[in-house]
């Protein structure tokens, strides 16, 4: 091969690599991830009880969120998780139910660090806008961290642990033996009410029909049954990163009558 056609064909390379690279997503500048559909919450006239058993008609009848998938890499998770939310004048309520073949928790205090066990998770933030957001994370005892992280103020969740939701309720159900990696257990299931006289942003304030807010829900699954280290995270929205804060891709909550 001569000169003229080597130095051409190196040109020719170099212009089609630039032009891959500049179409649609850059190889070196990671894309946002596909936004997750929007969750609907259905308001309820039926009294809800905490009690983790998930019994109330009004639950059967709620929209069902199966699309839970690993950040980052958005591939299935092993262990199955569903959730339902409903809404009336004083709660929001999230149900969940995670099966589990080996369901375990031991912390019982209010504010301990129950990511470190299995543990169900609801972020909700009513105005993107404004910024602040909401943390509630509850293991399969009942315990719960909730956390208030005001705008601006990201970080770990122990600067927002200070604040506590004065009324928030919560309730499991496992279904198996809890702590006890010798046997296979079904799952778990969690009630969660969160009133929103108690969250400082809405002042007081209800949701209207129609409003639309941020939100996901996320699960942190250990297990002697998962491969590799034995730890699997899921969320309903997708995570483009492995970061269960990133409000950035959270999916909208849609309160309906």
């Amino acid at each position: 091969m001569n000169k003229h056609m080597n130095r051409h064909l190196v040109c020719a390379c170099t212009v089609g690599a630039l032009m891959i690279l500049g179409s649609g997503c850059a190889m070196l500048r990671p894309c946002r991830p596909e936004a997750a559909p929007e969750a609907r919450a259905a308001m309820t006239s039926e009294a809800i009880r905490i009690d983790g058993v998930l019994d109330e008609s009004a639950w059967q009848q709620a929209s069902v969120i199966t699309n839970f998938t690993v950040p980052e890499s958005f591939t299935a998770p092993v262990s199955f998780t569903e959730a339902r939310i409903l809404w009336d004048q004083e709660y929001l309520y999230v149900a969940f139910k995670a099966m589990d073949k080996d369901v375990w928790g031991y912390f019982e205090k209010h504010d301990d660090s129950t990511c470190q066990e299995d543990v169900l998770e609801v972020f909700i933030q009513p105005d993107a806008e404004e910024g602040s957001y909401y943390n509630f994370e509850v293991n399969a005892l009942g315990a719960c961290l909730d956390g208030w992280i005001p705008k601006g103020k990201r970080g770990h969740i122990r600067r927002g642990v200070l604040w506590n939701c004065p009324g928030v309720k919560t309730a499991a159900k496992v279904q198996g033996t809890l702590n006890d990696w010798r046997d296979e257990d079904t799952g778990w299931q969690l009630e969660i009410a969160i009133p929103f006289a108690s969250l400082p942003t809405l002042a007081r304030r209800v949701p209207q029909a129609g409003e639309t807010w941020k939100f996901h829900l996320a699960r942190y699954d250990y297990s002697v049954y998962l491969p590799k280290d034995g730890v699997e995270l899921t969320s309903c929205a997708r995570l483009s990163k492995v970061n269960f804060h990133l409000h950035e891709d959270w999916m909208p909550l849609r309160f309906e009558r």
